[in-house]
């Protein structure tokens, strides 16, 4: 049967379309249809915080929280041409960061914007789960988009040849015990460089870790449930950032959009952290210590 029955009236059974998606459904191909299917599209791109702008996007208020503890070391990985190292550096003028551009010809613009900006070390170089050397897709035209994976862009693209080193040996080798804050925007390869810092997650060396997730996740088939589960077992909760907060939140099958863009992890020994980023002084704030709880109890 496709309908049940309540005070003598058809209701739909579970799973069932109502009469008005009986209808969208039926003329799917109405040119209004197609509007409307669009503009909801567009309204929840909007709403899910589809927005690459660093400025408005919720990074630029992830940083000015981290200002706030000043810290002391921030890792870029994946730096590009240096928006994010500048931008971090304006505004933690007194940390130290480093920088890593894996293609040579956008290492040089990196190199060429940061060079008079005190304590940013720049790295010709990868992060990977080992040393070594890998090959590359490079964008000329789009350099942001370079990649290991064979992702569909529909731009041409020139091979390259890339070293990699692995996050605990770069930090060993330049005295880094800790990181206040991880950025990675690296097209894919998103595991591996996690998997490279295994030593400094296993003793509670990284504060922040803040990631790109998107389409080019089905390509690594490293998903959203992933990122959860490997933060989840180092002791992080996972939200995703928006313009003047951060949705720290347990896994739902529903977030496995490949929207994003970006998502924050935060040790959940960092309360201070927790209630800042959360948005602190909103009404619908969830106190720190009840968003760290709540999240790591569900793993158990």
């Amino acid at each position: 049967m496709s309908d049940t029955r309540k005070n003598g009236k058809a209701t739909p059974s579970p799973g069932s379309l109502s009469r008005l998606g009986q209808f969208v459904v039926r003329h799917r191909r109405n040119r209004l249809l197609r509007g409307v299917a669009g503009m909801c599209r567009r309204y929840l791109n909007f709403y899910g915080n589809l927005s690459y702008d660093l400025n408005s996007n919720g990074e630029a208020f992830v940083l000015r929280t981290v200002a706030g503890f000043r810290p002391k070391v921030l890792f870029d990985v994946g730096a590009n041409v240096g928006d994010w190292t500048m931008a971090a550096k304006s505004t933690c003028p007194d940390a130290t960061i480093h920088s890593f551009e894996i293609a040579a010809p956008t290492y040089q613009q990196l190199a060429a914007n940061t060079r008079s900006l005190k304590d940013v070390h720049c790295n010709n170089i990868g992060l990977s789960d080992q040393p070594g050397s890998i090959q590359l897709r490079h964008y000329d035209e789009f350099p942001a988009l370079t990649t290991h994976l064979d992702y569909p862009h529909p731009f041409a693209s020139s091979p390259i040849t890339a070293q990699v080193t692995t996050g605990d040996d770069y930090a060993a080798s330049h005295g880094v015990h800790h990181i206040d804050l991880l950025k990675m925007d690296v097209e894919g390869m998103e595991a591996s460089v996690l998997h490279g810092f295994s030593e400094m997650f296993s003793r509670h060396a990284i504060d922040l870790v803040q990631f790109e997730y998107g389409q080019v996740n089905i390509v690594s088939r490293f998903l959203l449930r992933d990122f959860h589960e490997f933060f989840r077992e180092h002791g992080y909760v996972m939200g995703k950032i928006f313009p003047d907060y951060v949705d720290f939140r347990d896994y739902n099958f529903r977030d496995e959009d490949f929207m994003g863009p970006n998502y924050l992890a935060c040790h959940n020994s960092k309360l201070d952290y927790l209630h800042a980023l959360s948005g602190a002084g909103s009404s619908q704030v969830v106190p720190a210590t009840t968003v760290a709880n709540d999240l790591l109890s569900s793993s158990s």
